[in-house]
């Protein structure tokens, strides 16, 4: 029998960082897409078609999110790379619009 003290840890602090960033940007994503639902659901006449769309990019982060593994740096780095993109230009847009 082995236990973690004979084996260390199944990943380090760096891998575990990586990993906890790209759940964020994974989670701040769905959050934006949730914003946006609620406010289209609350327009006169909302667009259903955007709204189906919303939560269709919703559900796939939701399973970019759960597949995610912290041992796995390549996915990782890519969803923290793909997730933080779509973060900052939304926020960018979020700026101009806020600007006008």
């Amino acid at each position: 029998m082995t236990s973690a003290a004979t084996t260390g840890p199944l990943w380090t602090q760096d891998q575990a960082i990586a990993y906890e960033a790209a759940l964020e940007a994974v989670n701040d994503v769905i959050a934006g897409y949730s914003e946006q639902i609620f406010a289209e659901q609350n327009r006169q006449v909302p667009d259903q078609r955007r709204v189906a769309l919303l939560r269709m990019r919703s559900s796939q982060a939701r399973d970019v999110s759960d597949a995610l593994d912290v041992t796995d740096d390549v996915s990782v780095r890519q969803v923290l790379t793909e997730y933080s993109a779509i973060v900052r230009a939304r926020d960018a847009a979020e700026a101009l619009t806020a600007a006008a």
